[in-house]
Order: C-alpha cells, then sequence, then structure tokens
C-alpha cells in the first residue's frame, strides 16, 4: 500500500508538473484563489467566494433543470411537478436551485455589508463597487424573474404585486411594465417574457460583470479596512510634508 501511495503521489506530482510548464495553469490557479486579507475578519472576506460559489450552482441546477423544464401556462406547474417526483435526482436538483438561490441573496447581502462597514469601496476601488451594486441588481432580476417560473400562485401573485410595485417607478415604469407582461395582464406572454429574461438575457449580462469583477479585484486586492486608508494618509502627508521642505529650502537658496 505505501508504494502504491508513493506512485501515486509521483504520478500526481508529475502530471501536475507537466501542466503547469505547458499552460502554466498552476500559476494562475494560485494567483486567482489565493489573496492576502486582513487577519481581523478575515472569514468576512470570503463572502464573496460564497457568492460566486453559489452563482455558480445556480447556472448547473439551472441547466440541469431546463432539460426537462416547459415555460408555457399549459404545462410549466406540470413539468415541475414531473422533475420532483418522476425524475432522476430531480428533487435533489430542483431543491439545490431553490434554496441556493435562497442562500445566495443572504450572501450577496452580507457581502455587500461587509464591502462597506470595511471600506472597500474607497479608492482605488469606487468601480468594483459600481460593478458590484450592478451584479446586485442583476441578481434580484434573475430571483424575481425566476419566481414566476414555477406557475403557482405564490409565484403569480408574487409577480403581480411586484410588477404593480415597479409600475409606480418614474418615467419609466409604466413602459417596462407593460412590456414584461407582454399585454395588461399575467399570462402566456409574461411567462414567456420572465422565461427569456431569467434563462438567456440575465446570465448573458451577469457573466462578463463577473468577469470585470474579479478582475478589479485582481487588480486592487481585497483590502479595505480604515487602518489601510490610516497608514495611506500618514504616507501622503508625509510626502507633502518632505514636498514642503525641499520647496522652502529652494526658495532660501535662490534668495
Amino acid at each position: 500500500m505505501g508504494r502504491i501511495r508513493t506512485q501515486t503521489s509521483e504520478l500526481g506530482r508529475s502530471l501536475v508538473d507537466w501542466m503547469e510548464d505547458r499552460t502554466g495553469i498552476v500559476t494562475m490557479l494560485e494567483h486567482f484563489l489565493y489573496e492576502p486579507v486582513p487577519k481581523r475578519g478575515a472569514w468576512l472576506y470570503t463572502l464573496g467566494s460564497a457568492t460566486l460559489f453559489l452563482i455558480t450552482l445556480q447556472f448547473l441546477t439551472g441547466i440541469l433543470l431546463l432539460f426537462y423544464y416547459v415555460p408555457t401556462t399549459d404545462h410549466a406547474w406540470n413539468s415541475i411537478y414531473y422533475i420532483m417526483n418522476d425524475v432522476y435526482f430531480g428533487k435533489l436538483i430542483r431543491g439545490i436551485h431553490y434554496w441556493s438561490a435562497n442562500f445566495l441573496m443572504a450572501v450577496i447581502g452580507l457581502h455587500m455589508a461587509r464591502t462597506f462597514f470595511s471600506g472597500s469601496y474607497k479608492a482605488p476601488r469606487e468601480m468594483n463597487w459600481v460593478v458590484g451594486v450592478v451584479l446586485l441588481l442583476l441578481t434580484v432580476g434573475l430571483a424575481f424573474t425566476g419566481y414566476l417560473l414555477r406557475w403557482d400562485q405564490d409565484g403569480f401573485w408574487a409577480s403581480v404585486v411586484g410588477m404593480k410595485i415597479g409600475s409606480y417607478t418614474p418615467f419609466i415604469g409604466p413602459w417596462v411594465i407593460h412590456f414584461l407582461l407582454g399585454g395588461d395582464v399575467v399570462g402566456p406572454a409574461t411567462l414567456s417574457r420572465f422565461f427569456a429574461i431569467h434563462v438567456w438575457l440575465l446570465p448573458a449580462l451577469l457573466a462578463p460583470f463577473i468577469g470585470i469583477h474579479l478582475f478589479l479585484l485582481r487588480r486592487h486586492g481585497e483590502f479595505g479596512a480604515e487602518f489601510e486608508y490610516t497608514n495611506r494618509l500618514t504616507k501622503l502627508r508625509e510626502n507633502r510634508q518632505a514636498e514642503e521642505y525641499s520647496r522652502y529650502e529652494l526658495e532660501e537658496e535662490e534668495e
């Protein structure tokens, strides 16, 4: 057993070394996965990774559900019933999709709160904060459009109430809601449009914004706590004092 374990370990190292020489994937993974964070409250900085994990889980389970879901008013509820009762692992996959969506909304809210209270939105991370807000809105849109796809009483009336609230938005509210409804009331056109938005439009927008968010994160780092800006202001003050002293010495020499 010891020899087999040693041979397996050597084979694994050889494979990893081969992949690193040809693709540099190990270095890329290290750069992507490892990021220094403040020692105080370090676990709070994992909320972003947890959010990304839950979004990935939503993508994967959503793709599996698409094999059986039928986006019509006559068959939507029946197709979900079929997934829950007759499809192999259907109840598990649909349960993961449902509960991970609920956890996603909670985790992304905690992530935004941590970012705000730790000051991670300050320079030079303003753009990453803006991108994060866009991602939050897209995620809320996914949650709202996905709720109607069940086509049950809860999903139907929650969508009616949500769109009624949205119709009071100044200037664009009535036109946007009329477009989403596909008419005057919630019906087949509404379900079709919500399905297209939930499955195609919002994920297509979400993916590039996640890429931008990760790029900016790797560019500027995770830090954002108060001590970072205290140190930065101290150094800035010292540099200004040095500049003023140099300017004073130059004026003395000219005189």
